[in-house]
């Protein structure tokens, strides 16, 4: 349960979505969700976008490995799901 206090202190990043409401409006929105989440689409996709980003991943690991230098994980991992969540409105 989000509570008011939360909500309103949401409200202006995440409007009435699912992550931000209560009782059956949060019903509603996590059965639609839960909808999408479960299509062949969604897993076909997010497995050829994790694969591509996988494969990217390596590049730099291997080629900071060549070159014997290290490499900050925590910088690049917020980085690189970042543009995983984006990559459907990229291509």
């Amino acid at each position: 349960m989000q509570g008011e206090v939360y909500h309103s202190y949401m409200e202006v990043l995440l409007g009435d979505g699912i992550f931000n409401v209560d009782g059956e409006s949060w019903k509603k929105q996590r059965k639609t969700a839960s909808l999408e989440f479960a299509s062949r689409n969604l897993r076909e996709f997010s497995t050829k976008v994790f694969r591509e980003y996988a494969l990217k991943l390596s590049a730099i690991l291997s080629h900071a490995s060549i070159l014997n230098q290290e490499i900050d994980m925590q910088v690049l991992q917020p980085f690189f799901m970042f543009l995983i969540l984006f990559s459907n409105y990229t291509k």
